[in-house]
């Protein structure tokens, strides 16, 4: 798979930024995975672990920073099926995406549509 090279700008980030703007590309792309984002910033997935820790995050946390980021902006467009939504944040069922969204938000996507941004 060929990567997009970051802009200069994130490049010269901090570590989580480009991490997290490498997750957003992914899951453009379909399934995010740890091994793959740390190739792209050509170290190993144990280098990326210790690095981030040094910020005090994990992988795991941008990942969901990034999810929930982006399902609130898919959120915003009414006529996208929830269905949808959840396959492009990389969630294997759209159970498993509500119950992300409701612990994000405190509400199940649908109420959450229904309720703000009626």
């Amino acid at each position: 798979m060929a990567s997009k090279p970051l802009t200069p700008e994130v490049a010269r980030a901090s570590l989580s930024v480009r991490v997290s703007s490498l997750i957003s590309l992914q899951l453009a792309r379909g399934k995010v995975g740890v091994e793959v984002v740390a190739s792209q910033l050509h170290m190993s997935r144990y280098t990326l672990h210790k690095k981030l820790k040094r910020e005090g995050l994990t992988f795991a946390r941008l990942l969901e920073d990034v999810r929930r980021r982006q399902a609130l902006t898919y959120m915003q467009d009414k006529t996208k099926p929830l269905v949808e939504i959840a396959e492009q944040l990389g969630f294997s069922e759209l159970s498993a995406f509500s119950r992300a969204f409701k612990r994000w938000m405190g509400t199940s996507p649908a109420e959450y549509r229904s309720v703000r941004l009626s």
